[in-house]
């Protein structure tokens, strides 16, 4: 057969109408599939270019007065930056500068002469082996020393020292000496002073009375340290009460020293806190390694 048959036709269920209508809105957009846009921007941009340039030509003619004062102000700003900047260089170039004896010239030490009374009360248990040391070794210090006995004590110490009268030496330290019973030694430098305490710390306050004796004005901070180190550990040692922490102190001290122990060298205040510490603790017991040095100590300040 040709022609195609169906034995029955089917009924629609729903039947829709050919046109549809769209539900009414309060706006509607424009189709842009099926209209095209008749707008031209190009003409809205050659407009809007020339109206910045035109405002930019008319502030360059005339700026505004606080614009002016802006530029003012910047400039005063940079002038003072500009000079700011060439004192930091100036002070950098400065501190630059390693040559010592410049500095040594640019900031000079006063040398004057000094006369002054000092008071020191000493345990006759820790005599002050150092006022011999300073008596030796300070060429041109006359200190002229004092021994009382304070009533606290049964007898003065176990040393005595030299009391010189060298009238041309420039500076003089009249040093009296108080033979007392205290726990560490005590300065006294004026009526209403309070005390130093230590033995090392009035070595400390003797260097500095005189400038060409205190170690800190050393251009060798590595020495300054070094020393300082030196003063702190016999300082320390005293307070330290199981003897094995006295021998560990004493090692510390024994390898500063021989580290910077040399035959031509001359004896500064680390060598002689050391010989005094060691001849007040460790009569007996002076570090091998340091028998040298403790040697020429004895020779040169007894």
């Amino acid at each position: 057969m040709h022609d195609e048959m169906t034995m029955y036709t089917m009924k629609l269920i729903v039947s829709l109408p050919r046109t549809l209508h769209h539900r009414k809105t309060m706006y509607e957009m424009r189709n842009i599939h099926e209209e095209r846009s008749t707008d031209d921007h190009t003409e809205a941009e050659n407009k809007i270019v020339p109206d910045i340039t035109e405002q930019v030509i008319n502030f360059l003619k005339s700026p505004l007065p606080e614009y002016k004062a802006l530029e003012v102000r910047q400039e005063k700003i940079l002038t003072q930056l500009a000079e700011i900047k060439k004192q930091v260089s100036t002070l950098s170039d400065f501190l630059k500068q390693t040559n010592k004896v410049a500095i040594a010239d640019e900031i000079p030490i006063c040398h004057e002469s000094i006369n002054v009374n000092l008071i020191i009360n000493v345990n006759p248990k820790r005599p002050p082996y150092f006022i011999s040391a300073l008596q030796k070794l300070w060429k041109d210090t006359d200190i002229k020393v004092q021994t009382y006995v304070h009533s606290s004590v049964n007898k003065k110490g176990p040393i005595s020292y030299q009391s010189t009268t060298t009238c041309s030496r420039n500076n003089v330290i009249n040093l009296s000496v108080i033979w007392k019973d205290v726990v560490d030694l005590e300065l006294v430098s004026g009526l209403h002073s309070y005390h130093i305490i230590g033995e090392t710390n009035c070595l400390r306050y003797l260097s500095r009375l005189i400038n060409s004796y205190n170690y800190e004005n050393s251009l060798s901070m590595k020495e300054v340290n070094s020393i300082d180190t030196v003063l702190d550990l016999c300082h320390s040692i005293h307070f330290e009460e199981s003897p094995k922490g006295k021998q560990e102190i004493l090692c510390l001290i024994a390898n500063k020293i021989n580290k910077n122990w040399s035959d031509n060298k001359i004896p500064d205040l680390a060598d002689i806190a050391a010989w005094c510490t060691i001849k007040q603790i460790f009569p007996k017991e002076c570090p091998p390694k340091l028998n040298k040095w403790f040697t020429a100590c004895e020779k040169l300040f007894t």
